[in-house]
């Protein structure tokens, strides 16, 4: 079905994902967009996907290094490259890979933002966390206890409150149209 929305004009792309999916239309974006560079043939499709499973392969690994060193990350980076899960999902023309994409990136700016308290890792993680959510609902499982841990931990660091009003700020935008979406 992917194919059928990414070879619609924009606006009408636009107008049928909220009557045809159950996820947000930012993964449904890049793909058309990707399509106008490389083509709609299989690989054109596809293709997005295996790079998000690419990225996500190495984001693990910078996870995995930063919490426990670097062959701690290059084992976490192998497990998630051979994850049957995660090959199937990069071959997908769906929005699962970059949603496991954007859902590392926010592991790996929230446990940076943690160690250093560095804000550009706060604001990396408040706009992966947005575009996750645009991307598939069920990154809330990821960015809803990584607010709830901030804002535990930071409650009086304005930085931090503005970060997790941003990305509540996206859910509320998102709310329509999964309500709509149900």
């Amino acid at each position: 079905y992917t194919e059928h929305l990414v070879r619609m004009p924009l606006g009408g792309m636009l107008h049928a994902i909220p009557i045809s999916e159950s996820t947000p239309p930012l993964y449904y974006i890049l793909a058309w967009g990707w399509t106008r560079v490389f083509g709609s043939s299989e690989f054109g499709i596809r293709s997005l996907s295996a790079l998000a499973g690419i990225l996500t392969v190495l984001v693990v690994y910078a996870v995995g290094a930063r919490l426990a060193g670097r062959k701690a990350g290059l084992i976490a980076g192998a497990l998630v490259a051979l994850a049957p899960l995660m090959v199937w999902s990069s071959q997908e023309a769906r929005s699962y890979a970059l949603a496991t994409l954007l859902s590392t990136v926010t592991l790996l700016c929230f446990v940076s933002f943690l160690d250093g308290r560095d804000r550009r890792w706060l604001a990396g993680w408040a706009v992966s966390s947005g575009l996750g959510l645009a991307t598939h609902y069920f990154v809330i499982f990821v960015v809803g206890p990584e607010a709830v841990w901030l804002l535990g931990r930071y409650r009086r660091d304005r930085r931090v409150v503005a970060a997790v009003a941003f990305v509540l700020v996206v859910v509320a935008a998102l709310a329509p149209l999964a309500l709509a979406q149900r």
